[in-house]
C-alpha cells in the first residue's frame, strides 16, 4: 500500500441539541461543531500558542485570566448554528444565527449564564481542556 494513496479525513458531524434551560423544553436547538472541526481546531491552536508564549515568559499565574478572555470565543466556534421549533414565545422573537447575535447573547446578562453552561456542558470548557492538557 502506497502511504500517498491514503486519505486522512476527519468525520465531525454536527450534533443537534435542545436549549433546556432549567429542564424546561424551549424550541431552541444548537448546531455544536466536534472538537475535531476546523474552525474549533484553529480556535484551540491559537490558544495554545498564546499559552506557550505565558509559558515561555515564566508568567504562568496569567492563565485563568486567558481561559477567561478566550472561553467565549471557544464556545462561538462551537456552534455552527440555531433553529426555533415550536416552543418558543413569539413575542420573544427568534433571531437568526450569526456569530455576531451569539456573541451578544454571551454578553447578554438576562441569559448569558444559561447558555454558557449548556454550552460548557455539552462541549466542555477550556478549564476542561487545560486539565487535560496536564495529565497527558
Amino acid at each position: 500500500m502506497n502511504l500517498n494513496e491514503i486519505k486522512t479525513a476527519v468525520q465531525t458531524v454536527n450534533r443537534e441539541v435542545e436549549f433546556k434551560p432549567v429542564g424546561t423544553s424551549t424550541g431552541w436547538y444548537f448546531e455544536l461543531r466536534h472538537e475535531s472541526a476546523p474552525e474549533v481546531q484553529e480556535v484551540m491552536r491559537r490558544f495554545q500558542a498564546k499559552i506557550r508564549d505565558l509559558t515561555l515568559k515564566r508568567k504562568t499565574s496569567q492563565y485563568q485570566s486567558l481561559v477567561a478572555q478566550h472561553e467565549d470565543t471557544l464556545r462561538i466556534a462551537h456552534v455552527s448554528g440555531w433553529k426555533w421549533e415550536q416552543g418558543i414565545d413569539e413575542e420573544a422573537g427568534r433571531p437568526a444565527f450569526s456569530n455576531k447575535e451569539l456573541k451578544s447573547l454571551l454578553n447578554d446578562d438576562r441569559i448569558s449564564y444559561h447558555i454558557k453552561a449548556f454550552i460548557d456542558e455539552e462541549i466542555g470548557s477550556l478549564d476542561d481542556f487545560l486539565s487535560r492538557s496536564d495529565n497527558s
